[in-house]
């Protein structure tokens, strides 16, 4: 085989045939599948876990504004609104931190205490009894979670090859939240207790969480050289396992800040940050304004929880069946970030222009379509993932995601007016430019990554008779980028 052939190959080759950086371990099939059996069986069921009480933290502001936290806590106006906005001040306040934090502390132990303290945070929403009360926690909630997302970023570069990242994407980050909060919420609605039934929803999913932190902080693994799940040997395995991502298993390296500069000059950087502000967006109203839109069909409090689960559902089923499909075919996530992102824009065309009494089911319909909008969110974060690599390019595009996605969110319940509900005619608006964004930058995202490739394979030959066959063999001790790195090649 020519060296150009092995250079436009090496995405594809397995890392059963690539050597350890420093022990040259060599894995078999059966060796690569125990080792990958292993992590998803302690890695995911903790990672899906820590982001589905991420999921229900945010639903519950929505639940509980069913069951009376408006007028317990005499919100006018836009107060409701702020409250979706001001979690993500703390959240992005935090991130600067974060980008710093995540190459100096043992991740592992980092997420758990960040979540012990987001459930105390939690559970104290039920002692509030005005806005200014709601607020504080609020943000303190999103300073607590701000370091959630850039962590869950690097845990799935750590753990898995880059063809195995989209579908635990999809796992961790699941709308089985918005299913089971729903149900959840409507079981809750039923206790007859001396609370008002909002602060009995803050204070169950606050208690949880609280438990599920100690947990995560023994269970929880900083790298997989410190796995108590692997034996020695087969830490060795874990690490040559991922040697073909060429991005690196530790982010614990000195800050490098070159790599940021080259993160601002890489245009599909941009796809990526375009791509989560529309996310967040839309995020911002199906989280916070979801039941409320739901609620204006006409339906009781109890049935608009369980009403509002349909769209949760669609949301979960598809972006499992599509991440489930790219994991067999090769370099579609692109067409299915950009066409779910289509999807989701007719189904907030469909809410927008019908009318909610003559043509209730079909509009219901478009509320329901609108859930493929959690699709074009996992496939963007699993190619970031996947096709970034320098531990601190990679820490900081986790957290420039988190950045941008906080102020998103921020803007995006501020386009929500109460005089507006339930139609809320101007935030759904927002919400199809939202979906239009996202899929224009997944197409460019595509277009990028493609062009990429073949001029760096029209290159390879060129390189590899100038340089003699030398070249980066061992990305990862040496932090290269993937620009830096001319035998990265981007999965699209």
């Amino acid at each position: 085989m020519s060296d150009k052939s092995k250079v436009h190959d090496l995405e594809r080759t397995p890392s059963s045939q690539m050597a350890a950086p420093d022990d040259a371990v060599e894995l078999t099939a059966a060796q690569n599948r125990h080792i990958l059996l292993k992590t998803d069986l302690v890695i995911m069921p903790l990672a899906i876990v820590c982001m589905t009480l991420a999921f229900l933290d945010k639903n519950a502001l929505g639940y509980a504004a069913l069951f009376g936290l408006k007028e317990d806590n005499h919100l006018q106006g836009q107060d409701y609104s702020w409250l979706g906005s001001v979690f993500y001040f703390g959240y992005l306040g935090m991130e600067l931190p974060s980008v710093w934090l995540i190459t100096k502390v043992p991740i592992g132990k980092f997420i758990g205490v960040c979540i012990v303290l987001w459930g105390v945070a939690l559970c104290l929403m039920a002692v509030c009894h005005n806005f200014a009360g709601l607020a504080t926690i609020r943000f303190f909630l999103g300073v607590f979670e701000a370091a959630l997302l850039p962590c869950m970023l690097v845990i799935n570069a750590m753990w898995y090859r880059r063809e195995e990242q989209p579908l635990r994407t999809a796992f961790w980050y699941n709308t089985f939240a918005g299913v089971f909060g729903g149900i959840l919420s409507y079981a809750i609605g039923g206790i007859k207790g001396s609370l008002s039934v909002w602060k009995y929803i803050f204070l169950i999913y606050g208690a949880v969480t609280v438990l599920f932190g100690f947990v995560l902080f023994v269970a929880l693994p900083d790298s997989p050289s410190q796995a108590w799940f692997f034996n020695e040997e087969e830490r060795k395995l874990a690490i040559a396992r991922l040697a073909s991502n060429q991005t690196g298993t530790d982010v614990r390296k000195r800050f490098n800040f070159k790599q940021i500069w080259e993160a601002f000059r890489d245009p599909k950087c941009y796809c990526v940050w375009a791509c989560v502000f529309g996310y967040a967006i839309a995020n911002a109203g199906i989280t916070n304004f979801n039941p409320l839109i739901i609620s204006g069909y006409g339906f009781t409090p109890t049935k608009t929880t369980l009403m509002a689960t349909p769209q949760a559902a669609v949301a979960m089923v598809s972006g499992a069946v599509l991440t489930g499909i790219s994991y067999f075919v090769p370099n579609l996530r692109c067409i299915f970030w950009a066409a779910s992102a289509v999807v989701g824009l007719a189904g907030a065309v469909m809410v927008h222009s019908l009318d909610p009494v003559a043509s209730r089911n079909a509009s219901l319909a478009g509320v329901y379509i609108m859930g493929f909008y959690n699709v074009p969110w996992v496939f963007m974060l699993s190619l970031q993932s996947s096709n970034t690599a320098g531990a601190t390019k990679k820490s900081f595009m986790g957290v420039s995601v988190a950045i941008v996605y906080a102020v998103g969110n921020i803007v995006g319940p501020q386009l929500f007016l109460s005089t507006q509900a339930p139609r809320y005619q101007l935030g759904i608006g927002a919400m199809i430019f939202a979906f239009a964004l996202m899929a224009v930058a997944g197409i460019l995202y595509y277009l990028l990554c493609v062009a990429e490739n073949r001029r760096r394979d029209s290159s390879a030959q060129e390189t590899a008779t100038t340089e003699s066959g030398a070249g980066h063999s061992d990305a990862d001790a040496e932090d290269l980028t993937d620009i830096q790195n001319r035998k990265f090649r981007y999965t699209y």
